[in-house]
């Protein structure tokens, strides 16, 4: 079951459930408070419900007291992907269970722990794991990665305003000290280190965090009504 929320978290999980015959449920995208994370679901799922909140609890009663279908046949190889994951997730280390060897490797590197990431791919969703473990679809690595690089954007602009107080400190003890030519230097570095840090400041905040959620969807698969067309900018 995927309800509101940001990014595509929970699509591969749907999409797993329903390939071992599992019952999906989505709550209706017009109806959730934040609908990229069902929208992103229905476009790699075929749900079995899409349902608004007020109508969930009853559904989910019903099918509770429905018997649960046959198991279809999987392909061996997928299974053993989903037999290392279920045991990533109970702590097994992903570099001893050979989660490197299951899909193809890749230039990124996990925002977490900068591990190599493997690419895995189920149907059209693809996604990431890291040889310490941890998960990502494209989406999320996307938005974590626009976020790593606001991070070091801002911490080299602290580095170059702290690089500025401390060249015009020193600049100010050699004025006081009687040696003016000195200060001058050490004044002269610190503006232009000033400059460098005001240049990176406007950088930062033109710089803009990205996700699968701002990527254009053709018509088709964009749900209509007023909560989408905010996020989207339709």
């Amino acid at each position: 079951m995927v309800l509101t929320g940001y990014l595509d978290d929970g699509t591969s999980g749907l999409w797993c459930i329903q390939r071992l015959g599992g019952v999906t449920v989505v709550q209706d995208p017009d109806d959730a408070d934040s609908p990229a994370m069902p929208t992103n679901a229905l476009e790699f799922v075929q749900a079995d419900h899409i349902v608004p909140l007020a109508e969930l609890g009853a559904l989910l009663v019903r099918l509770t007291a429905e018997p649960a279908a046959a198991r279809p046949k999987v392909p061996k190889v997928y299974n053993e992907l989903l037999g290392i994951e279920v045991s990533i997730a109970k702590n097994a280390s992903a570099f001893e269970m050979g989660i490197i060897d299951q899909g193809q490797l890749t230039a990124f590197t996990c925002p977490d722990c900068h591990g190599a990431l493997t690419q895995l791919i189920e149907g059209k969703i693809i996604r990431f794991r890291c040889h310490t473990g941890h998960a990502y679809t494209i989406s999320a690595l996307l938005s974590e990665v626009s976020e790593s690089v606001e991070s070091l954007l801002y911490q080299s602009m602290r580095g170059l305003e702290e690089s500025k107080m401390l060249l015009q400190h020193l600049g100010e003890h050699f004025a006081k000290d009687g040696q003016p030519s000195v200060a001058d230097v050490f004044m002269s570095k610190a503006a232009h280190t000033e400059k460098q840090a005001r240049a990176l400041r406007k950088s930062i905040f033109r710089h803009q965090a990205f996700s699968g959620d701002l990527a254009p969807r053709s018509a088709r698969n964009r749900p209509s009504g007023p909560k989408w067309e905010r996020i989207w900018g339709a």
